[in-house]
């Protein structure tokens, strides 16, 4: 190459930097002409009923949109012109619907911003790709903390897109309108399917909480989303559009696939894209429908246990985050085409701002960019956001804490920096203007804000919120009223059935233990013999040998009276009169029993009482109701009253009563307990029917209400109901560190 045209060429190419990095405050922008960039595409469309142009840079996929007055304004932006005069041509074009001069300005100097155009005398922008630095486009580049924002990552992979277009090409057919339509068949049965089995599908859900099943659910969420975007891909291909970019994006450190699929701008009919935007959910409800097809069907308990993941991570991901409207997933953007607000995000946002701006600063201009339900839609939104926003990085803080300890902690602080960091250094900077000119205003605004951040803060930190103390009881019938057998053996005759009414002391059932009945013979056969060997050393006046079958013939006579009274425990009677409770009495005939085991109950209606399992943050609430009325309330919302007794001082892990369990319909959580405890509860006044396969996640106080004769006879025996001790006074702040602490501690508890 020639050194002299290098050097031309190099010189040239200076000179249009300088021209297009002109200083803003040195240019009479009136008096500039003004072109727009030769690639620049302006497609119209409508919204809201309303004339819009869109604008796209196909070189970096960048998308605009302006309204009519603006688009008239560009369109007289043909280098010759200067900006007064095309403000001029427009105002003689639309009349007062125009922009003023200032606002033609404001409009010039934002097409200069974002390279949609340039000033005449200077070369067109150079493009390049977003996210790398150029002259004029400052703002498409992302910011070092976006980009290295340990809670959110972005990789593009180069030629993945190529890639998507062939599989896309080959696969279109999916989503025509008939497989559609199947697809949407196919998901309904499935769901059908699925609730003809809910329950099973309940009690293997909390598998999801067990650490060594984390790795395989991770996989299956990578996989899940690997899906999810190309059914993105093949529905943008297939309306139209294309993918720009594709890649990974490491959210908490997982990987996790995207697609761009920005150009869906391009399509003219909202419903198109809302279709692009619910492909990703469509094409995991396929692959969920197919797993719990293979859940229902398979018996290899490997395939079912896989099929089981599948359905839970698609319906939480769908759930949490694709169909969620509050982040900027498929949920957003069909919500946004819905409403028919493209820019819903921003728009919400500037509502929430100009809102604080008109509160805190005495700022009355409010810019309406639209009228009737959407407006109230968009402002309503925009709070929404913000506390979701909130929400989000408190939890991503704590499970970063929770899962990567101290480190986890730190990436919290840095990854809340780069997520707030700059939304409030924008602010500072603004408020530093602002007081330049306006400063009574900052000064109001400093005043309210902190008169606001006080009155929020004593609400979080010393106000006390009241809260419903409720409890879940269930009745049951005294441990006095319950027949239990006193001798092992085997059942041999019922006596009774359900529903007799039998008095005290009535024979109930006979239990044959032969082994007993025979040692009891053999030591009354070992007592006569003692006996004559003591007449024979008395008579033979042998004192030694007499003083010794005396000790014997005391410890037969005690071992005898203990054998007597078993054996006297082989006739079961009534220890008082009742009715016969029962459940399925008639199957224990012939089967063989423990000493302990309950047989039946025998009790009268004013025999029930109430049975309470009370979490450990309720206790000092319910016990200042210790001899207090307590109001009980049914699923049916039928209100009884009892009174609180006896309250356990100790918690315990043991499930009291099994109706109270999970696993049984009930509302504690329980997990099963191989190694069962061998204390007996056969003395516990607190919980006789207690079921020691089962331990509760955390330990409860019991407690013990007292029914009054009237309510005992209308509830009766077995019922759940919720107790209601009143009210719980604490702050938010004090109820958030409790919950926490409890987080914290279960997940220690878990990974131990």
């Amino acid at each position: 190459m020639d050194p002299l045209s290098s050097s031309v060429e190099l010189a040239v190419a200076l000179a249009g930097d300088v021209m297009t990095r002109r200083d803003p405050g040195t240019i009479d922008w009136q008096q500039q002409p003004i072109r727009i960039a030769s690639d620049v595409k302006v497609w119209p469309v409508r919204e809201t009923g309303e004339p819009i142009y869109r604008i796209e840079i196909p070189a970096t996929h960048q998308f605009f949109r302006v309204g009519l007055p603006e688009y008239t304004f560009l369109s007289a932006l043909d280098g010759h012109r200067t900006i007064a005069q095309a403000c001029g041509l427009v105002t003689a074009k639309i009349g007062r619907a125009a922009p003023s001069s200032s606002q033609c300005e404001s409009i010039a100097r934002w097409l200069i911003d974002h390279q949609l155009a340039h000033f005449a005398d200077a070369p067109p922008p150079r493009r390049e790709r977003r996210g790398q630095s150029t002259n004029g486009d400052r703002s498409a580049a992302p910011s070092t903390g976006t980009r290295w924002n340990p809670f959110w990552i972005k990789m593009p992979i180069p030629g993945a897109s190529r890639v998507l277009g062939a599989v896309s090409h080959a696969l279109g057919f999916l989503f025509s309108t008939p497989m559609v339509v199947v697809g949407v068949l196919i998901v309904a049965a499935a769901l059908l399917g699925l609730m003809t089995r809910w329950t099973e599908f309940l009690a293997g859900a909390a598998s999801i909480f067990d650490p060594s099943n984390w790795a395989w659910l991770l996989l299956t969420a990578i996989g899940l989303k690997l899906i999810h975007e190309l059914g993105h891909a093949i529905a943008c291909h297939r309306a139209g559009g294309t993918v720009r970019e594709s890649g990974l994006v490491w959210v908490l450190m997982t990987p996790l696939a995207y697609v761009d699929v920005s150009s869906c701008w391009r399509l003219t009919s909202r419903w198109s894209r809302i279709g692009v935007a619910a492909a990703g959910m469509y094409v995991e409800a396929l692959a969920a429908s197919f797993a719990i097809a293979g859940w229902l069907f398979s018996e290899n308990e490997i395939v079912r246990w896989w099929c089981h993941h599948v359905i839970l991570m698609a319906g939480l991901s769908t759930v949490l985050f694709n169909a969620n409207v509050l982040m900027r997933f498929d949920g957003y953007f069909m919500l946004s085409d819905w409403m028919d607000v493209p820019n819903l995000a921003t728009e919400a946002s500037q509502s929430v701002r100009q809102f604080l701006r008109r509160w805190f600063l005495g700022d009355a201009s409010w810019v309406r960019s639209h009228t009737g339900w959407r407006r109230v839609a968009v402002f309503v939104y925009g709070w929404c956001a913000v506390a979701w926003r909130v929400l989000v990085c408190v939890s991503l803080g704590i499970a970063a804490s929770t899962m990567l300890g101290g480190a986890g902690v730190v990436l919290s602080v840095i990854g809340g920096w780069m997520w707030w960091g700059k939304p409030l250094v924008v602010w500072m900077q603004s408020m530093r203007t602002l007081w330049r000119t306006h400063p009574v205003q900052v000064c109001r605004g400093a005043v309210l804000g902190l008169l606001a951040t006080g009155m929020l803060g004593w609400m979080l930190i010393a106000m006390p919120v009241p809260s419903s103390v409720r409890v879940p009881v269930v009745v049951q019938y005294r441990p006095e009223s319950t027949v239990r057998v006193g001798a092992d053996g085997f059942l041999s005759q019922l006596l009774v059935k359900e529903g007799d009414q039998v008095q005290a002391g009535d024979l109930l059932a006979v239990i044959e233990n032969r082994e007993l009945r025979q040692r009891v013979a053999e030591l009354e056969i070992t007592q006569q013999q003692n006996d004559i060997r003591l007449r024979k050393a008395t008579e033979s006046r042998e004192e030694s040998e007499r003083l010794v079958l005396l000790n014997n013939r005391q410890a037969i006579l005690d071992k005898l009276v203990t054998l007597r009274k078993q054996t006297d425990q082989l006739q079961v009677r009534a220890v008082q009169s009742g009715r016969v409770v029962a459940e399925d009495l008639p199957s224990k005939l012939n089967t063989y029993v423990n000493e302990g085991d309950v047989l039946m109950v025998v009790a009268t209606p004013n025999d029930k009482e109430v049975l309470a399992v009370i979490d450990q943050s309720h206790i000092d609430d319910v016990r200042q109701r210790i001899g207090q009325p307590v109001r009980l309330v049914s699923a049916g919302r039928q209100t009884f009253w009892a009174t609180l007794d006896l309250l356990q001082p100790r918690a315990s892990d043991r499930v009291p009563n099994a109706s109270l369990a999970g696993t049984h319909g009930g509302p504690l959580a329980v997990r099963m307990d191989d190694e069962s405890s061998a204390e007996s509860s056969s003395e516990d006044r607190l919980g006789e029917s207690a079921n020691e396969s089962m331990r509760l996640l955390r330990p409860h106080f019991r407690g013990v209400l007292k029914l009054p004769e009237t309510e005992a006879e209308r509830v009766p025996a077995g019922m759940r109901l919720e107790a209601h001790f009143g009210w719980h006074q604490a702050p938010i702040a004090t109820r958030l560190n409790r919950w926490f602490q409890d987080a914290l501690a279960e997940a220690a508890e878990t990974a131990d």
